[in-house]
C-alpha cells in the first residue's frame, strides 16, 4: 500500500477579490490552524509568527549589507555599542552585553573577534582589578560610523511601503510589546515556570 502525502496547496491558493489585500505567509498559517483546530486561539502567533518571520528574514538581508564591511551582526553589534555610548567609546564586558542585541555567553568570543580585527583593545577596569574595558579604536570607530549609517539606510529602504504614519503607530505597538514582554521576562512568577 503506497502512502501518499497530502498535496499542501500554496499560500496563493486564496485568489484576492481586487479589494482585498493579498495575505502574507502567517495569515496562511492561521487560516490553516483555524480549519484543522478550531479549538484553539492562533491569534498570538498573528503577532510573534510575523516578528518572528521579519526577524528570519531580516537577519539575511542584514548579514548580506555588513559582510562587505567585513562584519557579521555580532561583531557589528559590539563596535555600534561601543561608538553610542559615547566619548571614550568604552564600556566593561557585562554593561556591552546589557546595551548591546547579543547574547551574554558569547560576548567574549565576540570581543575576542573584533579585537583581532583592530576594532576593540582591551585595557585593565580601574575600579576592578579582576575586570576589563573595552574600548573602541579609531579604526573601529570609523568603520562603526560607516555600518551605522548604511544599516540605518537600510532598514529605512525595508519601511518604505509604510507610510510615516504607519510606522510611528507601529513602533509605538512594539514597543508597548517589547515592555510588556521585558516586564514577564523579570517577574518571578513567569522564571519559575521555566
Amino acid at each position: 500500500m503506497s502512502r501518499h502525502r497530502p498535496v499542501r496547496k500554496s499560500s496563493a491558493r486564496r485568489a484576492a477579490k481586487p479589494s482585498e489585500a493579498v495575505a502574507d505567509s502567517i495569515a496562511v498559517l492561521l487560516d490553516e490552524w483555524r480549519r484543522e483546530r478550531p479549538d484553539l486561539d492562533p491569534s498570538p502567533f498573528a503577532i510573534f509568527g510575523r516578528i518572528w518571520r521579519l526577524s528570519a528574514n531580516l537577519s539575511n538581508e542584514i548579514a548580506g549589507w555588513l559582510a562587505p564591511l567585513g562584519l557579521n551582526f555580532e561583531s557589528f553589534s559590539v563596535i555600534v555599542t561601543l561608538r553610542r555610548s559615547g566619548p571614550p567609546y568604552e564600556l566593561n564586558p557585562t554593561a556591552l552585553y546589557r546595551e548591546s542585541l547579543i547574547s551574554s555567553g558569547a560576548i567574549t568570543n565576540r570581543i575576542d573577534r573584533v579585537e583581532a580585527l583592530g576594532l576593540v583593545k582591551r585595557f585593565p577596569d580601574p575600579k576592578d582589578r579582576r575586570g576589563t574595558i573595552v574600548r573602541l579604536t579609531p579604526r573601529g570607530r570609523a568603520l562603526a560610523d560607516k555600518a551605522i549609517e548604511l544599516h540605518f539606510q537600510r532598514l529605512a529602504d525595508c519601511l518604505s511601503g509604510m507610510k510615516p504614519a504607519d510606522q510611528a503607530g507601529l513602533a509605538a505597538l512594539l514597543a508597548n510589546l517589547l515592555q510588556s514582554v521585558e516586564v514577564r521576562e523579570k517577574s518571578p512568577a513567569v522564571r519559575q515556570k521555566t
